[in-house]
């Protein structure tokens, strides 16, 4: 059985023709969030979140709206439907399709963002033949671009996070010789996942720091 997942602004008509099409769909996930600055955008939202989810019910298919605090905040989007993608995955659920034809630029985006994370298949949903638009995108997990040796460096990054570890104190941690955690830390750096920083103490050393993104890329597996 089947999870499908997506994205939802005014129009229930651009996320149901995907329910409709995908075989097997057990449950769907969506996000919405109204524009404060649009005139009765929250009503609008409502009724769209209530139209997906009456459709759901008369299908028999289990539906969560889910509502977004600030439908702006790229950042946290991303990581809540990251965190949510992974938890179904872990379940062992077949998440079939991502749709991000509604909601906000940013929660859409965000959304395009976990979906070339994770390897999920996306669909968009024309604005007015309501035709699916399938998104050319790779079906792989985007942290398998990575080594295990990276990956266990950005873990050790990630969960000091808070400390500024100069690349002694990493390859400390990580148990390995400084020059071993440099070769790597140069390839994480020509990836962006991270970048080091003079030492505002010793021009000699270089602080190793952790780009934003890679939190999206380590989700809450750490």
């Amino acid at each position: 059985m089947a999870v499908v997942f997506g994205t939802l602004g005014y129009r229930p008509k651009s996320l149901i023709p995907t329910i409709k099409s995908t075989p097997k769909v057990e449950k769907v996930v969506f996000y919405c969030g109204a524009d404060p600055k649009e005139q009765d955008a929250s009503k609008k939202v409502a009724d769209a979140r209530a139209a997906v989810l009456e459709y759901c019910k008369s299908m028999n298919i289990s539906a969560t709206g889910i509502e977004l605090e600030d439908p702006f905040d790229f950042k946290s989007i991303a990581l809540r439907i990251r965190r949510d993608v992974r938890k179904h995955k872990k379940e062992g659920k077949e998440i079939a399709v991502f749709n991000i034809a509604g909601g906000t630029r940013p929660t859409s985006s965000a959304a395009l963002l976990v979906c070339i994370l994770e390897g999920i298949p996306t669909v968009y949903v024309h604005d007015v033949t309501y035709e699916e638009i399938h998104l050319p995108l790779l079906r792989m997990e985007y942290n398998q671009v990575l080594s295990g040796e990276e990956r266990e460096i950005l873990r050790i990054l990630f969960k000091n996070r808070a400390k500024r570890l100069t690349e002694v104190e990493l390859a400390a941690l990580a148990g390995k010789h400084k020059a071993t955690v440099n070769h790597h830390l140069r390839n994480l750096v020509s990836k962006g996942a991270v970048r080091l920083e003079k030492h505002p103490d010793d021009a000699r050393k270089k602080i190793v720091m952790l780009e934003e993104s890679t939190e999206l890329l380590l989700g809450d597996d750490e």
